[in-house]
């Protein structure tokens, strides 16, 4: 199936602003699941140039500098993506090679790329430090010797029917200590808890961004610019690689997903940051339009 994408971003100035710099982190990738047909960026105003160039997990990063004096700065980055119909079945394999202990194993004696990712998310990082308090989720649901891929598509489950999702209740800064107590959060908390969960048990887990189609209830218009990004996590597995679970609604993201880029926590794949000069306070609007090109409409998400 295609879909399109349009994200806009736009920041308002009380005051001129001299100059400023920023890093977007917006374009979809070309996976073993989708293919980014074409993906552009708009800045205005127009900036001194645009370069792009690929971060050590091969994201795609574009940067700007827009020294001209401004009051606005409108970002849209439009993609255009194709998805696979089918998603490839879960591996089935003796808990025996695929216990989280015989994967580690198996990952420190391999050089592949996918590998050395994992390595990496094997550890803490910004977002996902060593927090005790996982150890509340890894009592409620050891790993033991359940194969990694299943052990994290129970873990998807678990998160989904013992949290509850509600919008606004966390931000960037919201600890997981937080998430785990009161047992709610959005996308982005089920996903870091999910990571912290599984590598607090030694299974590489990695955070990943994108967007999902969504449709309004019902009899209900859908609203332009209403859609969001989203966020899940991937497990690896030394025999088979990456697989994603989205604990969020309860699923293994399929054709209805788009990918965009993927690191340790959230803090690898902000999609824009960057600084600016004068302006005083701000304002910011997020617009996301996600829509199919062809085919039948599709399921309401949480997102």
């Amino acid at each position: 199936m295609k879909l399109s994408v349009r994200h806009r971003t736009h920041y308002g100035y009380a005051a001129p602003a001299s100059q400023s710099l920023n890093q977007i982190c917006l374009t979809p990738r070309t996976t073993a699941l989708q293919q980014c047909l074409q993906s552009s960026i708009t800045v205005t105003p127009r900036p001194d140039s645009i370069d792009y160039r690929q971060d050590q997990y091969a994201n795609t990063i574009a940067t700007f500098n827009l020294s001209a004096e401004h009051h606005e700065c409108d970002i849209v980055v439009t993609s255009l993506i194709e998805t696979a119909d089918t998603l490839p079945a879960l591996p089935a394999g003796d808990s025996a090679d695929n216990s989280a202990q015989s994967n580690r194993q198996a990952l420190h004696s391999s050089t592949h790329d996918d590998v050395l990712m994992a390595l990496d998310c094997l550890l803490p990082s910004p977002l996902v430090p060593i927090d005790r308090v996982i150890d509340v989720i890894v009592e409620e649901l050891p790993a033991g010797d359940m194969p990694v891929v299943q052990y994290a598509d129970s873990l998807m489950q678990h998160i989904f029917t013992t949290f509850q999702y509600q919008s606004g209740f966390s931000n960037i800064v919201t600890p997981l200590a937080d998430i785990v107590e009161e047992r709610k959060g959005v996308c982005q908390d089920f996903a870091h808890l999910a990571i912290a969960v599984c590598r607090r048990q030694g299974i590489p887990a990695r955070y990943v961004s994108g967007y999902l189609e969504t449709l309004p209830p019902p009899g209900e218009e859908k609203l332009q610019g209403a859609d969001a990004s989203h966020a899940w996590f991937s497990v690896c597995c030394a025999q088979t690689g990456w697989w994603d679970f989205d604990p969020t609604n309860n699923k293994r993201p399929d054709a209805q997903y788009i990918t965009t880029a993927w690191g340790r926590d959230y803090d690898d794949v902000v999609p824009i940051k960057g600084v600016v000069y004068g302006g005083g306070s701000h304002t910011l609007t997020v617009e996301v339009d996600v829509n199919r090109t062809n085919g039948a409409p599709s399921l309401v998400q949480q997102i």
